[in-house]
Parts: structure tokens; C-alpha cells; sequence
């Protein structure tokens, strides 16, 4: 999870957005068996909602589309308060993992907000086991915040952990070639290096955290600057 930058909210939500939400709380209020939003409304929302991410899970930075089917997440549940189910900075896109570890439970702002807060000053990343762990120095609040969110959206699942060791020793290798470089050329490592800081590459967090961890800031640095 890295932070993410908001915008203003696309003008289908401005123009459908009331409308939309009317249905729902019609929906909701009469405890009916019908989606909280037509089909043509997730697939739109959906689509702007990932402009967000560059394709990824809010929450575990998986690609959408590829190995997890893409879906709008509520940072509130929409059965929680009804009224913003379609306000913009309540939304997220997020993978069917995620989204249905989280489901429709009141986290009472427990839950780390991306566009907030900055996940990159809160979490660790674990060297041996992939795992995601607050970090030492945190205020107890935040270290609270961590946990609940690595419990709701369950990212400590296995598969998950397993990519995250992968992309630590894919960046790790690039790495140490690239400062047994000395100033000279190498096309495959430049090759690397873009697909390193191309916005849409999954698991932004691992990849600065080597940077990071390894005496590379400003290579972390480079690769935020391409994600804004």
C-alpha cells in the first residue's frame, strides 16, 4: 500500500452521483434484494477508480483485471452510512480479495485511508517472510490502525507474501548490479529500471522500501515522482 493521489471526482459522479445514491438509499431503507448500483454504474466507476491506482488494488497494489477481478470498495461500507456510498472520497478500486475480506464491516476509521495517510511511514516490510508489520517507532494509534488493516483486508495472505518476497529479490538484484555499474551502460538494467518505476507495476511499496532500506532514497524518490 503507497499513498495515492486524489483529484477532483469525474463528472459521471457529479452528474449521476445524486441519482445513484437515491436508488440505494430507496434500496437500503426497504431492506430490497437488488444491487447497490446498476451495471453500467460499476463498470464506469471502475474504470475512473483505477486512474487512481494505475490499474491496482488500493490495498494489497495486485494488478486489476489480471489475476483478481477489479471492484469499487468502500472506505465505509455502503450499509454502514448509505448516504456517501457515492461520494468520490469514499471510494477506492480495489481487488475481490480485499474488498470481500473487508466486506461490509464498521472499521470506525481503524482502516488506513491511501489518499490520506501515507502507508510508507506506517508499515515494515518483513525480508524473510514477505509480511507486512507496523513499524517499530510508530504512536500506538498508528501501530493499532496497521494491524487492523493488515487483519481486514487480510493482507497477509500467503500468495500475497509470496509475491512481495519476489519483487524484493527481483529489486534487490537490480540493485547491486546497478551499483556494480560505475558509471557505465547496461540496456537489460535500464530495460528493469522502467518497468521498476512504471507507475503500473505492481507492489510500489516493496520496491521503494529495497530503495529505502538499501541506501538508494533517491531512487525511491524517482519512483514516487512517476507515480503522482
Amino acid at each position: 500500500m503507497v499513498r495515492l493521489q486524489r483529484g477532483a471526482p469525474p463528472a459521471l459522479l457529479v452528474d449521476h452521483g445524486p441519482a445513484w445514491t437515491l436508488r440505494w438509499l430507496e434500496i437500503h431503507a426497504g431492506d430490497r434484494e437488488m444491487d447497490w448500483a446498476p451495471k453500467s454504474a460499476k463498470r464506469l466507476l471502475s474504470e475512473e477508480l483505477q486512474k487512481l491506482t494505475f490499474g491496482k488494488c488500493a490495498f494489497c497494489e495486485s494488478l486489476l483485471g489480471v489475476s483478481t477481478y477489479a471492484e469499487a470498495d468502500h472506505y465505509v461500507a455502503k450499509t454502514v452510512r448509505p448516504a456517501q456510498t457515492f461520494e468520490w472520497r469514499n471510494l477506492f478500486p480495489a481487488c475481490r480479495w480485499c474488498n470481500r475480506a473487508k466486506a461490509d464491516i464498521d472499521h470506525a476509521g481503524m482502516l488506513l485511508k491511501p489518499d490520506v495517510d501515507d502507508p510508507e511511514n506506517m508499515l515494515w516490510l518483513h525480508p524473510d517472510t514477505g509480511e507486512l508489520q507496523p513499524k517499530l517507532k510508530i504512536k500506538p494509534e498508528a501501530r493499532r490502525r496497521v494491524e487492523r488493516t493488515l487483519d481486514l483486508c487480510q493482507l497477509q495472505r500467503g500468495s500475497l507474501c509470496k509475491k512481495r518476497i519476489d519483487k524484493m529479490e527481483f529489486t534487490i538484484r537490480w540493485l547491486e548490479r546497478f551499483s556494480g555499474l560505475h558509471g557505465g551502460h547496461d540496456s537489460a538494467l535500464m530495460d528493469e529500471w522502467f518497468y521498476l518505476i512504471d507507475p503500473h507495476t505492481e507492489y510500489k511499496f516493496v520496491i521503494r522500501h529495497v530503495f529505502e532500506t538499501r541506501g538508494a532514497p533517491q531512487l525511491a524518490a524517482k519512483d514516487r515522482a512517476c507515480f503522482q
